[in-house]
């Protein structure tokens, strides 16, 4: 079996997309389940519903979830386990980069994302994390780059310790631009195919939070 975990992002840009129903054609086809953490459901479900300027798309995640579309990550590993090696990631994560004169640590990555990673490295079964948070991506496969970005950004300079990131290694990403990319590729949407639609689909999710560059836009328009 094989899974794929989603991080809050992806859910929240194909949701404010109107694309969230392409998960539905997807998991037609993937031989293995789509993974849900409580983090995550608590960001895209339990908080929203709350506020009613996000409860209709609320609304809209939990009814996968209910489907079964999106399955509760308790099935496979238990909360308890989960919850302890997400406290564990965290910590590793956000003590990794430093200002380099005061010592502080900068806080990199979030519950959600790390409950992510919590649950590929618990579940024993071949995975692909969901996520378009760059900062998460970019700590596991490119600290240094992270650095530099981040002293750019800070105005600051900062200290990376490489010593804690061996333990948050050989984890797999996709983005969502990704995924709507492969269900473009298997005719899973309900558009015609065309460039102008794959230009709109993939801008759509930028906008809406993927990290995606135009580039890579073009790029990936120039496979079909």
């Amino acid at each position: 079996m094989k899974f794929l975990i989603f991080d809050a992002g992806p859910i929240i840009s194909l949701t404010m997309s109107g694309l969230l129903g392409v998960l539905r054609r997807l998991k037609e086809i993937f031989e293995g389940e789509f993974v849900i953490t409580p983090q995550v459901t608590n960001e895209v479900v339990s908080r929203p519903l709350k506020i009613k300027k996000y409860e209709l798309e609320a609304i809209q995640v939990k009814k996968l979830i209910d489907d079964g579309i999106l399955k509760k990550s308790s099935l496979f590993v238990q909360n308890d386990k989960l919850e302890k090696e997400t406290c564990r990631i965290l910590m590793i994560a956000n003590s990794t980069l430093t200002y380099a004169k005061s010592k502080e640590k900068i806080n990199l990555i979030h519950e959600g994302e790390a409950s992510c990673l919590a649950f590929s490295n618990l579940c024993s079964k071949e995975n692909v994390i969901v996520i378009d948070e760059r900062t998460t991506r970019m700590l596991i496969e490119a600290p240094k780059n992270l650095k530099e970005l981040m002293e750019r950004k800070l105005h600051d300079q900062l200290s990376l310790d490489f010593s804690k990131l061996n333990s948050l290694k050989n984890f797999k990403f996709i983005r969502s631009s990704e995924l709507l990319f492969l269900a473009y590729e298997k005719g899973l949407l309900p558009f015609k195919k065309g460039r102008q639609t794959l230009d709109a689909l993939l801008y759509g999710v930028k906008f809406k939070g993927t990290a995606i560059s135009s580039a890579e836009i073009e790029e990936m328009k120039s496979m079909v």
